[in-house]
């Protein structure tokens, strides 16, 4: 085709502009309060369970063939390399300079694990609408940043390997847990639930609420009256039933605030923050314990028979599959938990279980059926018409039997990146740096620098690899060369942000975690404005001689 460095260098920071763009009506929506905390997650859940799964079947069903079966395998490979050297890096990283104690593990899971979605699929559905590449080509990109998602996800939350975040974090325990100077004795700190409301002078129905539930007389009064220190004794059984019902407080006084508040009414408050973002994601208190729902309370207090267990199984399966960042190490823990003593009992069982868990979720049954799909070329047939595909009889329309839900699939997926890349503006816009760890800027810029301009020329000479040892061609494969070039120089993910958040106790007073997290987020993204577009036109000039 023979492109200048002129159109080379368009081509390849038109996308960015469009990404950019989006991001910032992102971060304006939340800082209007119109992309509130809760809206972010419901919309983020809605991502994962229903707009990226479509996107996925549709694009992989249309675009992937049973010969394209290497090309998984290659996909499979390159992405277990990518998070190795992103993981090795970050070691290095840790070895040699300062990172606090309390993100020894999260700065590996940066370095690991890429932004391996939204981003590359909005550069290619941009690239794919000019004259270099056909939306054929971009379709089959498209696949391939997905296929490498899969590989992401399996890593990340199959293997556990948002383990690596959460051994950060060391819980109280019941002798050095905060307690407040008014609490009863073994009650800890109940964090300002109606902090927001109370600034707008909006009435604070947890006030009446704890007040009615903190009715009985305080166990310091009984004791300075009774008989010493007996009072005081309580067993752990005492103590765990007094956290839940803490917890339980806490969770239904939250709940009358914020019922007291409309949407709109948020809009006139100042631009929510990490704490409020905190306090929306937090799935722990300051034991560790898992902070109950409204139904696993109810459960709780019901005898254990065989039906409520299955219903807790079924709760949890449901939270497991259906949000990105609310698993822990219990999970793996007490998967096996439903099943027979005989079988549980061997080790491995529990992980094997946790691993089919995360196997439902949504957009990881989508991309399974998907390439069951593509690879059975009769079964595709019923999809979408293709060269390779046998004939079958047709609806009346002339097109595939099934082809209404390539329509339905494809209507609905395409709202995934933009929602993406909103999302990811939004939780852009509430990051906030309040004291960073002495000499941690240091580590964070190295480690920056390592992920977005040294990892690219590692991904030029892995797929140079590829092709000199004839796995791909650059006539063929084109596009997939171009997709595993630029999944090596993506930044961390975003969800790291939120498995912070969902491991830390609302009433936390360290921020370490968080500011660490922050900073080497900021820093990524206005540099990857430049190294992006750089690795594309050298890409498209220098390799694919275009």
């Amino acid at each position: 085709m023979g492109l200048s460095v002129g159109q080379a260098i368009w081509i390849s920071i038109k996308p960015m502009i469009k990404i950019y763009f989006i991001i910032g009506t992102g971060f304006a929506l939340a800082k209007g309060n119109i992309m509130t905390v809760a809206a972010t997650r419901t919309l983020s859940d809605v991502v994962l369970t229903v707009l990226l799964p479509c996107l996925s079947f549709n694009k992989i069903v249309s675009s992937i063939e049973d010969k394209d079966i290497k090309d998984v395998g290659i996909i499979c490979l390159s992405s277990l390399l990518i998070f190795g050297t992103g993981l090795f890096f970050a070691y290095v990283c840790r070895r040699l300079l300062p990172v606090p104690k309390q993100w020894y593990g999260s700065i590996l899971a940066g370095g690991m694990f890429p932004n391996i979605s939204d981003l590359p699929i909005a550069i290619l559905q941009t690239m794919d609408q000019g004259s270099l590449f056909s939306q054929e080509e971009g379709n089959k990109g498209v696949a391939s940043v997905i296929i490498f998602l899969a590989m992401f996800m399996i890593c990340l939350f199959n293997l556990g390997g948002f383990r690596l975040i959460e051994n950060d974090f060391n819980y109280s325990d019941e002798e050095n847990a905060t307690h407040s100077e008014e609490s009863t004795v073994g009650e800890p700190v109940r964090p300002n639930v109606s902090h927001r409301a109370s600034q707008f002078n909006i009435p604070n129905d947890s006030q009446s609420l704890s007040s009615k539930e903190e009715g009985p007389i305080p166990l310091s009064n009984v004791s300075d009256q009774g008989s010493g220190g007996t009072v005081r004794q309580y067993d752990d059984e005492t103590s765990a039933i007094s956290r839940r019902t803490t917890n339980i407080s806490q969770a239904s006084a939250a709940q009358s605030v914020v019922s007291s508040l409309r949407s709109i009414d948020l809009r006139s408050m100042p631009a929510q923050g990490v704490d409020d973002l905190i306090r929306e994601y937090s799935n722990v208190d300051q034991y560790g314990d898992r902070r109950p729902s409204f139904s696993s309370s109810a459960l709780s207090g019901i005898d254990q028979t065989e039906s409520t267990t299955l219903k807790r199984e079924l709760t949890n399966l449901k939270r497991i599959i259906t949000s990105d960042a609310t698993v822990n190490k219990k999970d793996i823990q007490e998967s096996g938990n439903w099943l027979p003593k005989s079988i549980a009992k061997f080790p491995g069982v529990n992980f094997l279980v946790f691993f089919l868990k995360n196997c439902l979720r949504p957009c990881s049954i989508a991309v399974i059926l998907a390439l069951v799909i593509a690879f059975i070329p009769w079964l595709k047939a019923l999809f979408v018409t293709t060269s390779s595909t046998p004939h079958i009889r047709q609806a009346p329309d002339g097109q595939p039997a099934l082809n209404f839900i390539m329509d339905y699939t494809s209507y609905v997926g395409s709202a995934s990146v933009p929602f993406g890349l909103m999302l990811l503006g939004a939780t852009l816009g509430r990051l906030k740096l309040q004291k960073l760890y002495p000499g941690f800027w240091k580590t964070a810029v190295v480690l920056v620098l390592l992920k977005l301009c040294i990892m690219p020329i590692f991904g030029v000479l892995w797929c140079d690899r590829l092709v000199k040892a004839g796995w791909l061609d650059w006539k063929h494969d084109r596009m997939l060369l171009l997709v595993i070039a630029m999944d090596w120089g993506l930044p961390t993910m975003t969800t790291i942000i939120y498995f912070t958040a969902s491991y830390t106790p609302p009433d936390l007073a360290d921020t370490t975690r968080m500011d660490c997290v922050a900073f080497f987020l900021i820093l990524q993204y206005p540099l990857l404005l430049i190294t992006m577009p750089f690795l594309v036109t050298y890409f498209l000039l220098v390799q694919m001689k275009v």
